[in-house]
């Protein structure tokens, strides 16, 4: 009697491991088969699989993934509804298969998104990921999941965490929620100048636009991620931005607020910004000589003596080329005798060429 029961039990242990290890079998397969874009297939295994195993949930995260490459609609948001059934453990293995696998992110992002409300407290700890990736997919369903999610963003306004707080802050102005304006208001006082430049430009985006000083002084932050978030804002949405601390920030030593400063005196049309812009066209950073270029070109007219100038004399080959370009871009016919000159003139092959082009555009 004994051994019958001793075999029953290895018998049953036998099979309950054997299951386990196809349903295993299973999600790995189904993983290939989504990386393959085999979608249909993955669909029916995940299926099946779901069908042994309900509260499987990597699976209903990948069965999700295979409806939505499909645009099955109806079907992931029957996959969503069990997955808010099931709560804490689903959000959960979402958010660790978006960290983990990033060819899955863009699904598990979608699904977050989806599910709502529920998932918010567990995505704002993610805009303090040491994963900028992370961060951005954070503040993205964030973004998307909107209204719901606004009073948990307000709790993260009170985060020890700056990156909560700064990320909360933006997303309030992202998402437009005017309720939150006195909240983004007190953060004014922050200590850190992050959290400070997020809620300045929030309010900005609200309509408060008589805090945009703060978002002005973020060019001179002691943190580079708020200087780079002021010169984005002052790129992007601040209307008739104030000059002089733009052109002072040229010279801020990270390239991404260099950049977005040139092109805010660019977009502007500044003409005091031409003789340094002038200065900014000869760096060897390629961002920051092409973006120098852009903004030469859209303040026209008054660049065209400086460029001629600068053609001149200028030796190196790369800064002698956009300045070239630039000159053909505004089409002023003020730069037709040095385009002509460096034609004949010029040793280099490619020099040529540009005032060539240059020319042509003129002409």
């Amino acid at each position: 009697m004994k051994k019958a029961i001793i075999v029953l039990m290895f018998l049953s242990l036998t099979l309950s491991i054997g299951c386990g290890q196809r349903g295993t079998n299973d999600l790995e397969i189904a993983r290939q088969e989504l990386q393959e874009r085999a979608y249909s297939q993955a669909e029916i295994r995940l299926e099946k699989l779901i069908g042994k195993q309900p509260n499987n949930i990597e699976a209903q995260c990948l069965l999700a993934t295979a409806y939505n490459r499909q645009n099955k609609t109806q079907k992931l948001e029957s996959v969503i509804g069990k997955m808010r059934e099931l709560g804490k453990p689903a959000i959960e293995k979402a958010i660790d298969i978006m960290r983990r696998e990033q060819n899955l992110t863009e699904d598990m992002s979608k699904v977050l998104t989806l599910i709502g409300e529920p998932a918010v407290d567990y995505v704002i700890p993610l805009l303090a990921d040491n994963t900028e990736y992370v961060r951005e997919n954070a503040i993205m369903i964030l973004n998307n999941i909107g209204s719901p999610a606004v009073n948990h963003l307000r709790e993260g306004l009170n985060s020890p965490n700056v990156l909560i707080r700064s990320g909360s802050a933006k997303i309030l102005g992202d998402i437009g929620d005017k309720t939150s304006i006195q909240s983004l208001i007190k953060e004014l006082g922050d200590p850190n100048s992050l959290v400070k430049v997020e809620s300045a430009i929030a309010l900005y985006k609200l309509g408060e636009k008589s805090h945009v000083k703060v978002i002005t002084e973020g060019l001179n932050a002691d943190i580079v991620s708020a200087r780079r978030s002021a010169a984005k804002a002052l790129q992007d949405i601040v209307e008739s931005p104030a000059v002089d601390p733009l052109l002072k920030a040229l010279n801020d030593t990270d390239t991404q607020v260099r950049v977005a400063v040139i092109r805010t005196l660019g977009k502007i049309k500044e003409s005091r910004a031409v003789n340094p812009l002038i200065e900014t066209l000869k760096s060897k950073d390629v961002d920051v000589r092409n973006a120098s270029a852009d903004a030469l070109k859209e303040i026209g007219e008054p660049a065209v003596v400086p460029l001629v100038n600068l053609v001149k004399q200028e030796k190196d080959i790369a800064t002698l080329q956009k300045a070239i370009q630039t000159l053909g871009d505004i089409g002023d016919k003020r730069a037709v005798d040095v385009l002509e000159k460096i034609y004949a003139e010029h040793n280099s092959p490619l020099v040529k060429q540009e005032a060539a082009v240059a020319l042509n555009k003129i002409e």
